[in-house]
């Protein structure tokens, strides 16, 4: 009986606001549902076969979802004007792989991330690749 009367007092405190306060309590109400009843994010099958490759070579990479986020930013940094493998696998290096692994580790991330630069550089096209100053045709 109290649990009653406890809502119908809620109710009625509800009933007695103003429309703008009922309104963001409706859309907060929903935006709560929408949140707890959403599903789940999915991996992407690209990061799963990464993290497979990873563990097929061996390679200790610790938390997946690091590894994951660490491997996707290795071709943006050889896109950067200037970036190189080496910068890459230092990078690689300071996320928590031994120096032995980070080589290995920054090949597959290209391999599975890049695919397309590998083909590129495998083919001859060079034009794929940032230019490069005072060198004539690249």
């Amino acid at each position: 009986m109290k649990a009653l009367a406890t809502t119908q007092r809620w109710i009625w405190l509800f009933r007695h606001q103003p429309l703008t306060i009922r309104l963001l309590a409706a859309a907060a109400a929903l935006l709560t549902a929408a949140a707890a009843f959403a599903p789940p994010a999915e991996a992407n099958q690209v990061d799963d076969e990464f993290v497979a490759a990873l563990s097929k070579a061996g390679v200790h990479y610790g938390d997946a979802g690091n590894a994951v986020a660490l491997g996707q930013s290795v071709c943006p940094m050889l896109a950067k004007p200037g970036g190189t493998l080496a910068a890459a696998v230092s990078k690689v290096e300071g996320g928590g792989i031994s120096g032995g692994m980070a080589g290995m580790f920054a090949q597959i991330a290209i391999q599975m991330y890049c695919p397309q630069v590998m083909g590129d550089l495998a083919s001859g096209n060079l034009s794929g690749l940032p230019k490069i100053p005072g060198v004539p045709g690249i």
